[in-house]
């Protein structure tokens, strides 16, 4: 019988063909003209959406390409030069060895608990029960190859009802944002496993009340059990303003631009908000009013990643917007203008003190909390081309490590302080106001000789900020002198803080006592942020280049966006 599909592929009754004589373009045709019209038709949308796939990752690639960016980090090249790859490798498995200590105790002792106390092995849930530790560590896990332990932990987050808290906890927004979200979203960008961003997108949800305000400025906290926020009449400048770059990606990740959104009207309305002087902000926002209130100007506590996420939000977004390029220069050139001090004994010693909320009273006193700064500003120095701000954060980064430097532990407090000309300075062994200044003591041999002298609060509780500073400084310098220095503090950690099973917060760096100065106590951060960095400063730099990732405040790295969404 003559048919449409025989005349057409030339075939006849006539002239059979078998079908291993036919080529595959007769083939092909055959089983095209045997298809019905639906299936015809669904098969022609697929191939072209495939083919407007590839063509439009072609585009992005030749019109904006990562490749056409100044470089942020050293060639891999000048990283293998510079470096023993022996010396590095050794070093990488010490901080890793170390991150296994740290987590076999959680996992023994704390397992999905907030915390570990690493002294008396007990746990606690101050965060709410959602098993902080757990959470902010699986991306430190998953980086440095335990893939074991990232799996436990993934089944363990996959059963976590987020939705939920200990009963009469009101759960921090910023502080699960950047620890829960942040670790989440990262996690899961790392391995692809959809369960955690289905609870990334869950931690997402169940915080967004805290923007129920007549200005969209959050409320500090929320009682996820009632899905209420908690009324408060003030919130601290980095609360409100370092949970951007979490709602960003959770958009960028979701499809769902709302998150975006919701949290950018906080950073348009405080960027309009009237400020003592130009890019300064005091800590103090009134919710009701969204206007800049009492308070320190600080790059340290309560201040400190509202600056850092305006220049990583404009890395973050492919540097495309200027809002956060022109609010960050603006606040970096105020801070050089207004906040940089300088040791009277010692004149390559630098530090970023705080003003008062007037900009006009400065306070000499230099938190390690501010010492993530020379990290900023290197990092904004290749982004934005300011080769200025590389010297002053070179100038820094030295402070900070002589913060650790000249203790006789090698670990760094809380914050040191600096006398002026006059003599004057903050007390050395009461907490008074920030702005208080007294009439100092004559300076003995070891304040002239390290530049500075130590405050009553004189604890180390595992922080990284130095550590991260150092880090980045490496990345884009490429001096090794930085990997020593990093070398250096991680070895003061191992011999002063490592507990029988984690590592613990130490009440006066310049006690040799050791355990007799634990405190019993060992912050999430730890995990996700000191062993992490430590971990990257003796890794390639192009392993979680600074050009493909920006870190959150809480060390958790997001690939830097292909393309911008609305």
């Amino acid at each position: 019988m003559y048919s449409e599909s025989t005349a057409r592929s030339g075939h006849t009754d006539d002239a059979p063909l078998l079908a291993k004589e036919l080529s595959w373009k007769h083939r092909m045709k055959n089983k095209w003209y045997r298809m019905d019209r639906v299936s015809r038709v669904a098969f022609s949308l697929v191939f072209l959406a495939l083919g407007a796939a590839l063509v439009s990752r072609i585009l992005i690639e030749v019109f904006s390409p990562f490749d056409n960016w100044p470089r942020t980090t050293i060639p891999p090249r000048l990283d293998d030069d510079n470096n023993s790859a022996r010396t590095d490798g050794e070093r990488r498995k010490a901080v890793r060895a170390a991150m296994q200590h740290a987590w076999q105790g959680y996992r023994d002792h704390a397992f999905g608990k907030d915390e570990l106390q690493p002294v008396s092995n007990s746990s606690n849930n101050k965060w709410g029960g959602w098993g902080v530790t757990l959470i902010d560590a699986l991306d430190t896990l998953h980086l440095m190859e335990l893939h074991e332990e990232f799996k436990e932990g993934v089944r363990h987050v996959a059963s976590v009802d987020f939705t939920k808290a200990k009963a009469g906890y009101t759960t921090p927004f910023f502080e699960m944002i950047i620890r829960s979200l942040g670790g989440l979203l990262s996690a899961y960008e790392m391995s692809l496993d959809v369960r955690l961003l289905k609870k990334a997108k869950e931690v997402g949800d169940v915080l967004m009340p805290a923007f129920n305000t007549s200005t969209g400025i959050p409320y500090p906290r929320v009682d996820v059990n009632t899905g209420q926020a908690v009324a408060s009449q003030r919130v601290c400048i980095a609360e409100a303003g370092t949970v951007q770059l979490e709602y960003w990606k959770l958009s960028e990740l979701t499809g769902d631009p709302v998150y975006h959104e919701t949290a950018q009207r906080v950073v348009d309305l405080l960027d309009k908000a009237d400020k003592p002087h130009k890019g300064l902000y005091p800590i103090w926002v009134n919710i009701e009013t969204g206007k800049l209130e009492s308070g320190s100007i600080t790059f340290g506590g309560m201040g400190d990643s509202w600056y850092e996420y305006m220049l990583k939000q404009y890395i973050y977004s492919r540097r495309e917007h200027d809002q956060y390029r022109r609010m960050y220069e603006e606040s970096i050139d105020s801070m050089k203008e207004l906040m940089i001090g300088r040791s009277i004994y010692n004149p390559d010693m630098y530090y970023v003190g705080d003003l008062d909320s007037t900009a006009t009273n400065f306070s000499p006193r230099y938190q390690h909390l501010t010492c993530f700064v020379p990290g900023m500003l290197a990092l904004g120095s290749k982004a934005l081309d300011r080769p200025d701000d590389l010297e002053l954060a070179k100038q820094l980064t030295y402070t900070c490590f002589q913060m650790y430097n000249r203790t006789s532990t090698g670990l760094s407090p809380e914050y040191v302080q600096f006398r002026n000309k006059a003599n004057f300075g903050l007390s050395a062994v009461t907490n008074t106001s920030d702005f208080d200044l007294v009439s100092l003591r004559k300076a003995d041999k070891k304040e002239k000789e390290d530049g500075f002298y130590l405050g009553p609060n004189r604890s180390y509780i595992l922080r990284p900020e130095t550590i991260e500073s150092i880090m980045i400084m490496y990345r884009i310098t490429g001096d090794k002198m930085y990997k020593e220095w990093g070398w250096q503090i991680f070895q003061a950690i191992e011999k002063w803080t490592r507990t029988p099973s984690a590592y613990s917060a130490y009440k006066d760096v310049t006690s040799t006592k050791g355990s007799k100065e634990w405190t019993d106590s060992m912050e999430s951060f730890f995990l996700a942020e000191t062993l992490k960095y430590l971990y990257l400063l003796f890794s390639p730099a192009d392993y979680y280049s600074l050009d493909e990732y920006v870190f959150n405040t809480e060390a958790h790295p997001f690939r830097i966006m292909r393309h911008t969404r609305p």
